[in-house]
């Protein structure tokens, strides 16, 4: 019994002494720490710019999800009506531009031509209505000229008329005077032949008279006759005046319509500018509705939902929390007075609690300043109130070849670096 008791006491003082070597030992040759902790970017999920009831939710908790897989989709009705009307506005202005543009073209292409042609038709109208009024006042001189000249010649006439009528008639009294002397013998024949041939004269001279008379009637007649040229070419006036009027009222339509161009163009511009802003809109519209559909942004797993089916979400209100194992590191903390001994790159092996799996990596970086700098309440020992408590300094470890189902965010991990 006593030489079981021995075997056991120098078994156990066996064991302790290799315990307490192993332990010294590797504290010789690693930095060891068990205050270390799986970690990983946990990525909230939310809506972006969207507010809405939850409709869809497609992923449970512990799932593996792929960046760009559907999380959960927020009622889209309200966001689908606006799409849908700013895209029946956008159709309604390029469709009304379009007719704009038709009337524009068509409006350009023939309003000008027309007015082209009015105003050469008032031009040539003009100058014939130049010629016609000097056509009527050279008819007019002419008229005037010609009555007063045959009002002349008319008044001459008649004076020579009556001229020739006292000349007849006192030829013919002493023609008869001459005839009952001749009779009686008590002239001769040859101052009878001198009488009666003054008195034939005098009835000559008469009848031409009265014929230069009936010509200068005539002549006065055909004169007052060329006011009739004067009438007519005073009525052609009168016509070309009125057919001016209505030209100048037509070239006033048409000009109005060239005016429409440029309201036509501005109207055309507003339309640009509306379309532009709709399109702007419609661009926002559509974005906000492919809102509605909230996708992973990352490959990982669901480490939370926070809310379910028929919650109201709004932007920033968390819905998933998925973590990327890509990003997967481990956080250790380290006493102050072993920091010198880590570096960038120091050999590292780690034996995660999780599963239980020791695994090999390095040393991705080491924090510059003690955990507590960025406490909520800083140390304060301006008082002399002191109390020396070891701090710990942060250092990123990257391990190799992770399995998934060892990676736990916030799980503990025992870590040896390398001296």
């Amino acid at each position: 019994m006593k030489k079981f008791s021995s075997l056991v006491g120098i078994l156990l003082i066996g064991a302790l002494t290799f315990w307490l070597g192993r332990y010294f030992y590797l504290r010789q040759i690693y930095v060891i720490t068990d205050n270390a902790f799986q970690m990983a970017d946990v990525v909230t999920v939310s809506t972006q710019d969207v507010s809405g009831k939850i409709v869809a939710m497609n992923a449970k908790e512990y799932d593996s999800v792929k960046k760009g897989d559907v999380l959960f989709k927020v009622d889209d009705s309200v966001y689908r009506k606006n799409y849908e009307e700013l895209k029946e506005r956008l159709s309604a202005l390029v469709a009304s531009k379009e007719r704009l543009l038709e009337e524009l073209k068509r409006t350009e292409e023939q309003l000008p031509l027309q007015v082209e042609i009015v105003r050469a038709k008032l031009r040539a109208l003009q100058e014939k209505l130049n010629q016609l009024k000097k056509q009527k006042e050279i008819a007019q001189v002419s008229y005037e000229t010609s009555v007063e000249k045959a009002k002349s010649s008319l008044k001459a006439a008649q004076e020579a008329v009556k001229a020739a009528e006292t000349f007849l008639k006192s030829s013919k009294n002493k023609y008869e005077r001459y005839s009952r002397l001749y009779k009686k013998r008590v002239i001769s024949k040859e101052q009878f032949e001198e009488v009666e041939n003054l008195y034939k004269k005098a009835k000559a001279d008469y009848a031409a008279a009265l014929s230069r008379l009936e010509a200068a009637k005539e002549d006065l007649k055909l004169a007052e006759s060329t006011s009739l040229k004067v009438g007519i070419v005073e009525r052609q006036i009168r016509e070309l005046e009125e057919e001016k009027r209505a030209l100048r009222e037509n070239l006033k339509v048409s000009e109005a319509d060239l005016r429409k161009i440029e309201e036509l163009k501005k109207s055309i511009e507003q339309l640009s500018a509306q379309i532009r802003a709709t399109e702007k809109a419609l661009e926002k519209a559509k974005i906000l509705l492919s809102h509605t559909e909230v996708r992973s942004p990352v490959s990982g797993l669901v480490a939370k939902k926070w809310r379910e089916i028929g919650d109201f979400v709004s932007p920033g209100l968390p819905v998933y929390s998925v973590y990327d194992p890509s990003t997967f590191y481990v956080l250790a903390w380290i006493d102050e007075d072993k920091a010198s001994y880590v570096k960038a790159g120091s050999p590292v092996k780690a034996v995660l609690e999780a599963c239980g799996r020791e695994l090999k990596g390095k040393v991705s970086s080491v924090g510059v300043s003690a955990g507590s700098i960025f406490s909520l309440i800083p140390r304060d020992t301006s008082q002399g109130e002191y109390t020396r408590v070891t701090q710990r300094v942060p250092v990123k470890i990257l391990l190799d070849g992770v399995p998934p189902e060892c990676i736990k965010p916030g799980t503990n991990v025992t870590v040896y670096i390398k001296r």
